[in-house]
């Protein structure tokens, strides 16, 4: 556990504690917030029982590890942010206290996650995932890959959920040549899309796209979103890809429908109901699938960009200013 000293904060009557999780945010950017933030204590450890007393004591915590169990008992805490976008873990779990202010990091993974689901989708599509495995049995699978694979541009990605990952999906997709279909709440223009629905005309573009992706958060709205009935409205062969949490696609479901040839594959950064699933499960044997065991949104500069998020809030919580990111615990985002 490491703490530094506590400062008079000039202009602010309050010196604020920061509980700063150390298993998710890099030591040098803990100094960095140390040297930016003068007047406010930071504490910070990456030990469980430690950290459970440090956001206990603390006015503000930030992390992806959010005990709360703790959270909902600690007297002073004011603002939680999370490291992560997505926040089912710690509102599942029972309502959100209403003095503590929730903000996520919606924003800053975009890149990394849009990038992972293009590298999957180019996998498929050139057989990369193949000629991988044949390489590491010593396997000649050429005609194999030459009379299997196909071209990305031509084909049709529907991309459910057009936040910061979906959106960024979209436009490298759009650069491939690919139609891209949207799914939104609110249906508008988004910058490349062909076109954009509402999840109430889910059913209806289903059936149209060779590839489907996953970029919603989990609320008791999406989850299961896509269950054996929606499945069974994707086109044989299509290609399925979850970014989002794994509960959003009926874990069953999907495995029966890749088990029986009815999916083409899939592309899992996260499944139900574990994203990386058990030994014994069918997924690892399936030589369609490729796991992403939930490692697409880490990358060093998506790190620094939640760090600088969290820093740039932290300034304005100090000037009482309103925060970005806020979520709303009823609705999950």
């Amino acid at each position: 556990m490491t703490t530094n000293p506590t400062v008079a904060n000039s202009g602010h009557p309050e010196v604020h504690t920061v509980a700063v999780d150390a298993s998710s945010v890099d030591p040098a950017d803990i100094e960095r917030l140390r040297s930016n933030f003068p007047g406010v204590r930071f504490t910070s450890s990456s030990i469980p029982s430690e950290w459970d007393d440090l956001v206990r004591d603390a006015t503000v915590v930030f992390g992806k590890r959010l005990p709360r169990h703790v959270i909902v008992d600690a007297p002073r805490l004011r603002w939680v942010q999370a490291g992560t976008a997505g926040v089912d873990g710690v509102l599942k779990l029972g309502p959100w206290p209403s003095h503590i202010a929730l903000t996520n990091a919606r924003g800053v993974h975009g890149i990394p996650i849009s990038e992972q689901l293009v590298a999957m989708m180019l996998a498929f599509s050139t057989r990369l995932h193949v000629l991988i495995r044949a390489q590491i049995e010593r396997r000649s699978v050429a005609r194999e890959v030459v009379s299997t694979k196909w071209e990305l541009s031509g084909q049709t990605l529907l991309v459910i959920g057009l936040g910061d990952i979906g959106g960024s999906l979209a436009i490298r997709a759009e650069a491939l040549g690919m139609h891209v279909i949207g799914v939104k709440r609110q249906p508008g223009h988004v910058p490349g899309c062909h076109r954009v629905v509402g999840l109430d005309h889910l059913d209806e573009v289903l059936p149209m796209a060779d590839h489907v992706a996953l970029c919603l958060p989990l609320t008791p709205e999406t989850r299961h979103v896509i269950d054996a009935t929606r499945i069974a409205l994707i086109r044989d062969g299509a290609h399925v890809y979850n970014v989002g949490r794994g509960s959003l696609i009926d874990g069953t479901a999907l495995r029966a429908a890749l088990a029986s040839g009815r999916l083409g594959g899939a592309g899992l950064d996260c499944v139900e109901p574990s994203d990386t699933p058990d030994p014994d499960d069918v997924l690892w044997e399936m030589p369609d699938v490729i796991l992403g065991q939930h490692t697409s949104g880490h990358s060093p500069s998506n790190s620094r960009a939640i760090t600088s998020l969290f820093s740039d809030n932290l300034r304005r919580f100090l000037a009482e200013e309103p925060l970005e990111n806020r979520v709303d615990p009823t609705r999950g985002y």
